[in-house]
């Protein structure tokens, strides 16, 4: 009997917390659109004064939007390592901080790359000034904005749902092991809390990001060199672009040169004596065959 009302109690406590639960989501998400509606005729009940008290609270909750920001620059420079240093000195002095940085050199030495910056959303135009006049041009610029205020509205609404089916949940663990004491049923309530609380963390984890990417905005720099294009007429003669060819040649030669020598010393020279090495052996053994042959055929005086 006892673990019967127990049974009884769980299957009721769930139903109570999906008919709460979905009403919560829907007025969380529809409130922001709705029209002031005349009031009616009956007079109000204590549950439509709450309604009218919450959404005005929504309503100035919502009036602040959180929104994720993400820009990105390409910026021609004179000296990449010296554009690096000068934005970092921009982000610190707004209290921001370098999250990546990818340089590297290309053929001709020039450094080039990306740096990625995080800085408070409030301070975004500031820095955005300021490490364009770092630079020489900006050669393109995007940024995008994403109002997450929906999304974390919905999962604050989903966070108080569970927390108030864990507070009941943990009334009904009491009531438990008060009237029954098994096992089971202690165990069958204990999960279901468990589940809960683990719904919880992930929610709270979810906020927590959305705050703290609403809260620093994310800036790419791409970093461009500056090229200096010297424009050469093809009919001057320019003796010493002739000789610095000419340089190059014969550095190109002697190199070839000596990667033969190396080639010849160390690969073709110990394979001509492996192989020459028998020849010479055998060669040897029948000379001495030879002239001992010829010793015996010679006759003694």
């Amino acid at each position: 009997m006892k673990r019967t009302f127990v049974l009884f109690t769980l299957i009721v406590l769930a139903l109570a917390i999906n008919s709460c639960a979905s009403p919560a989501k829907t007025f969380s998400a529809e409130q922001p659109g709705l029209a002031p509606m005349p009031a009616p005729a009956a007079p109000k009940s204590n549950a439509s004064i709450l309604t009218g008290a919450d959404q005005s609270q929504s309503e100035a909750a919502s009036a602040e939007r959180m929104i994720v920001y993400t820009t990105r620059l390409n910026l021609e420079v004179q000296d990449t390592e010296k554009a690096v240093n000068e934005i970092t000195a921009i982000v610190a002095q707004h209290k921001g901080y370098i999250a990546a940085t990818n340089l590297s050199r290309d053929g001709q030495g020039n450094l080039r790359g990306s740096i990625t910056v995080r800085v408070p959303a409030t301070a975004l135009d500031a820095t955005t000034k300021q490490i364009k006049a770092a630079g020489l041009k900006v050669l393109s610029e995007g940024s995008n904005a994403n109002d997450v205020t929906d999304q974390y509205s919905d999962l604050n609404a989903q966070l108080k749902n569970l927390e108030a089916t864990e507070i009941e949940l943990r009334k009904l663990l009491e009531t438990v092991r008060e009237r029954t004491g098994k096992a089971e049923d202690i165990l069958a309530v204990y999960n279901r809390l468990s589940e809960i609380r683990g719904q919880i963390e992930r929610i709270k984890g979810q906020i927590n990001v959305l705050e703290k990417t609403s809260a620093l905005a994310t800036m790419t720099i791409e970093l461009t060199p500056k090229l200096e294009i010297q424009v050469v007429d093809p009919d001057t003669w320019m003796p010493n672009r002739t000789a610095a060819e000419a340089l190059r040649a014969l550095v190109q030669a002697l190199q070839g040169l000596a990667n033969l020598i190396i080639w010849l010393g160390l690969f073709f020279l110990p394979i001509g004596i492996i192989l020459v090495l028998p020849l010479v052996v055998l060669a040897l053994i029948l000379r001495a065959t030879m002239r001992r042959r010829a010793k015996v055929k010679t006759p003694v005086a």
